[in-house]
């Protein structure tokens, strides 16, 4: 049994160090619209408005998150593209099946919008992590290319 670690864990950063940078962009891209959609359906809504606001924000911030931590995790092995795939539909499927059932309940957050918040926050994450993506599987494809 081999107990020396292998040199490609000694070359790689922890998975902590490596996701903090995309982490922070997809953090701050989802953070800089939350007040200016929270006053619109405050105005619209009231305080429910606020909280469809932060719950289409945090469904949609953390199912991102989720999918830059598989592409992390994997980029630099044979199923980096898998886990991509995966990350596509964990992106895609949480937030459509949470605003879906949302809407259908028909309660206080179907009132205030949330499946449309939902719907704009996928879609400005969809943005920034397929960039944030592409940036990481290219910079994987460099590395391995060179090694």
């Amino acid at each position: 049994m081999n107990t020396e670690p292998s040199d490609n864990a000694l070359s790689s950063p922890p998975l902590l160090t490596q996701l903090r940078g995309p982490a922070l962009a997809l953090t701050i891209a989802v953070a800089l619209p939350t007040p200016l959609l929270a006053w619109y359906a405050h105005t619209q809504h009231g305080a429910i408005g606020i909280q469809a606001v932060l719950f289409a924000a945090m469904i949609c911030w953390g199912s991102s998150l989720g999918a830059l931590t598989l592409i992390v995790t994997y980029r630099r092995s044979p199923y980096a593209m898998h886990a991509a795939m995966a990350g596509i539909g964990l992106r895609t499927g949480i937030p459509l099946a949470i605003g879906a059932f949302l809407k259908q309940a028909e309660g206080p957050l179907a009132e205030a919008g949330v499946f449309g918040m939902i719907m704009a926050y996928y879609l400005l994450t969809l943005l920034v992590e397929t960039v944030l993506a592409a940036r990481l599987l290219q910079s994987a494809a460099n590395v391995s290319k060179a090694s």
